[in-house]
């Protein structure tokens, strides 16, 4: 006997029927919704959608109803830029960025993502798993049902698997599913300031073909930016990727016009993302090559910068256009507005 589920009673039901692909221009409005709507699912399958008085008739006399109050329903959200394994927090950045220190003084000083990788390598991979559990349980809680996780803060080959085997044990253990991400070009470790193509070679010889071949991660991302790795770098890692079968995704123009857009309409990437200091012809390369771009605006307001993707003309250029959380150090946040309750209740 199949189980039957109906919900009945949503002042909208948001079906996001339509085209079967990225929707772009004045299609981003056309959301499919039912006022009055119901939704009747068989063995887990949706079957049925549309008004009420024509979906409700359809469920058996056994079926189980849930009453949405008159709510809104809707799909899950897809979050599709995050970094939720990690270890440590960086609370006293917030101190230096509100004293006027830039992004790049901070990682300078050995701050930023270098700070995060010295703490992920430090723990364990249960510690790290336990860690995390309660992030994504937070986002599922918030209505995510499926996000995009990155390695990245582990930059070297064990530390990058140890991420990626935490990611795929979050899979496998909560109803959140994540899609795994391989970013092992987060960031030059510090061990190899003074011979970056000597890490270069390790993620492209070692790691890649490691992650790839025991199927730890369906994407490559990399931080293409002058100070990180150039264009010509991101090339060489993602050709790479694309021979080993990964899908390719950049972080592309986040602190500089540096090239990155051009280089994921180049390669066929399915997203690029941050993209703030895109331009014009970056914006219409992008959407001659289907690239979708992924907005991260609470990265720019975490890091007290001014400058946002230029949105509205995206979706103008008829780009399809994606909002993501960059979900990363959610401790911070956490810690850091605890640590200013407890100045104010000194100071009183």
């Amino acid at each position: 006997m199949m189980a039957e589920l109906i919900i009945e009673n949503a002042s909208q039901l948001v079906t996001l029927a339509g085209p079967a692909r990225s929707r772009t221009g004045a299609e981003m409005r056309e959301l499919g919704v039912i006022i009055d709507g119901a939704l009747l699912a068989r063995d887990g399958v949706i079957v049925a959608v549309g008004a009420a008085s024509e979906v409700a008739p359809q469920a058996g006399p056994d079926a189980i109803r849930i009453d949405a109050g008159n709510s809104v329903v809707m799909p899950g959200f897809v979050d599709a830029h995050t970094h939720p394994v990690f270890a440590g927090t960086r609370e006293d950045e917030y101190e230096m960025r509100a004293a006027g220190f830039t992004y790049q003084q901070i990682a300078s000083q050995g701050g930023g993502i270098r700070s995060t990788v010295r703490k992920t390598r430090a723990a364990s991979e249960g510690e790290l798993f336990e860690k995390a559990l309660p992030r994504v349980r937070s986002l599922l809680g918030h209505g995510t049902t499926t996000v995009e996780a990155k390695s990245g803060y582990g930059l070297t080959l064990d530390d990058e698997l140890k991420i990626l085997r935490v990611i795929a044990r979050l899979n496998a253990e909560t109803p959140l599913e994540l899609i795994p991400t391989f970013l092992g070009a987060h960031e030059i470790p510090d061990e190899y300031r003074g011979g970056r193509e000597d890490y270069i070679r390790l993620v492209i010889d070692d790691m890649l073909p490691r992650v790839a071949a025991e199927g730890l991660a369906r994407y490559c991302d990399i931080f293409c930016e002058s100070r990180v790795f150039t264009v010509d770098e991101s090339r060489r890692v993602l050709a790479r990727a694309k021979e080993l079968g990964l899908g390719v995704r950049l972080h592309a123009e986040q602190l500089s016009l540096s090239g990155g857009a051009g280089l994921a309409a180049e390669l066929g990437a399915t997203t690029a993302d941050h993209l703030e200091w895109i331009d014009a012809e970056g914006i219409i390369a992008l959407r001659r090559a289907g690239v979708t771009a992924v907005l991260l605006p609470g990265a720019v307001f975490n890091l007290g910068l001014t400058r946002y993707a230029p949105a509205r003309a995206m979706i103008e250029a008829e780009l399809a256009v994606v909002l993501a959380t960059d979900f990363n150090r959610v401790q911070d946040i956490e810690l850091f507005s605890r640590k200013v309750v407890v100045e104010k209740k000194r100071k009183v």
